[in-house]
């Protein structure tokens, strides 16, 4: 049954909880109880090679103590076998992983959105995150996994048209590296972080040209100039949603786009959509495995939640959004059970893309842009 938004007539995208919750318990249960089934089964083969390492392990501790010149020895000889005791575990590893992402998670995708692709090697390009001119500097070494792409579509009500918004993303980690010699000549890299998270790429709902940088308060590695040998400043834009401008640093090449893309409507938008929490209380746990559990689901699969302001960036009618995150997304280990709530974190991972349409009206064609 189709959602809408009684405000603009327009279809709304984002699946709810619930809605996952159905769809868990009729199509995925059964594939992530197989697929767990043969994560125990790895976590097996793992403690049974670990116990023949046990016999090496207690004559490397004996000799530290009766015969120290053999230790050196004895260490390289224990990883040289770790190496084949192990070869079988990590492989197993990479097709359970593989798995995972081939078959759950390309079912969430499709979940979400029939018109969604899923590529989990491949991810959003260089020139698009260079293109968004939002840091000061260009990444000179840049990687990702896990692209979603693909349209989101709409009939507005009560007419025939079919506005269609375009969009991508992946996970993407930036950084710019500068070789240097130290004083003894020895070669050495300056690594500096750019960004880490998700990167969204999406048509706007309005034709313009220019360039309009929406960034945290106070940042100092957004650029200040458009870049391809482009002479326009971006120049400060004051604008009158005064908590806004608490939260946002806006530049643009142009004062009156700027103002044509940030209605005051679209800001509020902005603003609740980049500050709403979503979160879930976390249970206090009832021992030290519990604890642990909680602190490995923390990392791999929960809730999405801002943990810094993003970054927006609107240029020749595309918007780029930022979102800086603190956690690896549709990453697989092995030694955390898979369970519905892991699901539900690759669930809300990608999600975000459809509330994202839905939150800040980009199916919305002002003017018919298509």
């Amino acid at each position: 049954m189709k959602k809408w938004d009684e405000a603009y007539q327009l279809e709304r995208f984002a699946k709810t909880e619930e809605e996952f919750d159905a769809y868990y318990e009729e199509e995925l249960k059964s594939d992530v109880e197989r697929l767990e089934a043969e994560r125990r089964k790895a976590i097996g083969l793992t403690k049974k090679q670990a116990m023949k390492l046990l016999p090496a392990v207690v004559v490397l501790l004996l000799s530290y103590f009766f015969w120290p010149f053999i230790i050196g020895y004895l260490f390289f000889g224990i990883l040289f076998i770790c190496t084949f005791l192990f070869k079988d575990i990590e492989r197993n590893r990479r097709e359970l992983e593989k798995k995972i992402k081939e078959e759950l998670v390309t079912d969430i995708v499709k979940f979400i959105n029939r018109r969604f692709t899923y590529s989990r090697r491949r991810y959003v390009p260089q020139e698009d995150f260079i293109n968004s001119n939002i840091f000061d500097i260009d990444p000179n070494r840049y990687r990702g996994d896990d692209l979603i792409k693909g349209s989101v579509g709409s009939s507005v009500k009560g007419s025939k048209s079919q506005p269609k918004t375009e969009l991508m993303f992946s996970e993407v980690k930036a950084f710019h590296v500068v070789p240097f010699k130290d004083r003894e000549g020895k070669k050495k890299q300056r690594i500096r972080p750019l960004f880490k998270g998700l990167f969204f790429v999406a048509d706007f709902n309005k034709d313009f040209d220019g360039l309009t940088i929406v960034t945290p308060q106070n940042d100092r590695t957004v650029a200040k100039k458009q870049k391809k040998n482009s002479k326009d400043r971006l120049e400060a834009v004051e604008l009158e949603d005064i908590d806004f401008m608490d939260t946002f640093d806006v530049r643009t090449t142009d004062q009156i786009t700027a103002r044509y893309i940030l209605t005051p409507n679209f800001m509020n938008r902005l603003l609740s959509f980049t500050t709403r929490d979503r979160t879930k209380e976390i249970p206090k746990p009832a021992s030290f495995k519990e604890a642990s559990q909680i602190a490995m689901n923390a990392r791999y699969s929960p809730q999405l939640n801002f943990v810094n302001p993003p970054y927006f960036s609107f240029k020749d009618g595309k918007m780029y959004f930022l979102l800086p995150t603190e956690k690896e997304h549709f990453t697989f280990s092995i030694y955390l059970p898979l369970t519905k709530e892991v699901m539900k974190g690759y669930f809300h991972d990608i999600n975000i893309a459809l509330e994202l349409v839905d939150e800040l009206n980009l199916n919305l064609r002002i003017w018919n842009k298509e």
